[in-house]
């Protein structure tokens, strides 16, 4: 399987929960063999996912929560 940038930035989370098939993580090994610039994406991805996960875990307000949720879920609409 051919990957190309683009791909690799939307399959890389499901890649990282184990959901993909075997020919998918072969095609996004072998883009990662060549391609700098996705393979400091990848970097710079997991270097922030960590600094993520050393914050503390407060619960967020609920009205902040459901401004957060309409937010994301009118940009998802709107195509991104």
């Amino acid at each position: 399987m051919v990957v190309t940038c683009l791909q690799l930035t939307e399959m890389i989370t499901d890649q990282r929960e184990g959901k993909l098939s075997p020919e998918q993580d072969e095609g996004i090994a072998r883009h990662l063999a060549w391609c700098d610039r996705c393979r400091t994406y990848i970097r710079q991805m997991d270097l922030m996912l960590d600094a993520l996960k050393k914050l503390p875990g407060e619960p967020l307000h609920e009205a902040l929560h459901a401004a957060l949720l309409a937010r994301f879920q009118r940009r998802q609409g709107a195509g991104g």
